[in-house]
């Protein structure tokens, strides 16, 4: 097999509040990383619509990627209850007209801080659902038993969970039998022999790769791929195939 083709779910760019040594900020510096690390597409948001404001952040990530075809606009979203983002229906509207096809949020206590329960985000979910739009959920910013309820209540929406860790193995192997649209990006799940336990037990069409460029490394992203001991059909449902079955499916 020849080098792989990857297509990252989980990249971003702009200043950021807090400096992370070796990292960069510039939507150039992040082209340049991906050509040298083999990455020919990626999801990306702007750091200013975790940092600052979803909306804000949305129209700034979609001027700055406009003459880069291959960074696809990766929105950040939020409840519509103060007024500070449109209602379902109407981000649902603006995402068909931007051609945005993945969302993530940063509901955490140290970003947008709100819940997640569905008195607050129930009618965002089930626009989600309702048009299979992808959302990208850091594990830094749920639970356990938020993951659990959100699905519960949303079987039929496509989660990928970032920024997971090794130690996940006792808890997601249990929601992975129970949701079948649950995902989750390979950059953190340094699991000894992890990627290849979870192709035998539940296939490779679970991991998604990511990289969260620019605050960790896209090289050791694409080397956990490169470097598992899987088959290529394998490698190349997670590398590229798996984001990009899930993103030809959007209904807008």
């Amino acid at each position: 097999m020849g080098d792989l083709e990857f297509f990252d779910c989980n990249c971003s760019f702009g200043m950021r509040s807090i400096l992370y040594p070796e990292s960069f900020y510039k939507v150039e510096d992040l082209v340049k990383k991906m050509d040298r690390y083999g990455i020919k597409r990626a999801l990306v948001y702007h750091s200013m619509a975790r940092e600052y404001a979803p909306s804000v952040g949305n129209r700034m990530l979609m001027d700055e990627i406009k003459v880069y075809p291959f960074l696809i606009p990766l929105w950040t979203v939020m409840p519509h209850h103060t007024q500070e983002f449109p209602e379902p229906y109407r981000l649902i509207e603006q995402m068909k007209a931007y051609g945005v096809k993945a969302v993530t949020m940063f509901p955490g206590a140290m970003d947008h801080a709100y819940s997640m329960a569905e008195w607050n985000c129930g009618q965002l979910f089930e626009a989600l659902e309702e048009h299979g739009i992808p959302l990208i959920l850091g594990f830094d910013q749920t639970t356990w038993n938020e993951l659990y309820d959100l699905l519960s209540n949303h079987p039929k929406l496509n989660l990928i969970l970032t920024n997971v860790n090794y130690r996940m193995d006792r808890n997601i192997y249990v929601l992975f039998r129970m949701f079948e649209n649950l995902f989750i990006e390979t950059r953190g799940y340094q699991v000894y022999q992890g990627i290849e336990q979870i192709c035998n037990r539940f296939g490779a069409c679970r991991l998604i790769f990511g990289s969260g460029m620019p605050v960790y490394s896209g090289s050791a992203a694409v080397a956990m791929i490169n470097y598992a001991r899987i088959s290529d059909k394998e490698k190349e449902m997670i590398a590229y195939r798996n984001l990009e079955t899930l993103i030809g499916e959007v209904k807008l």
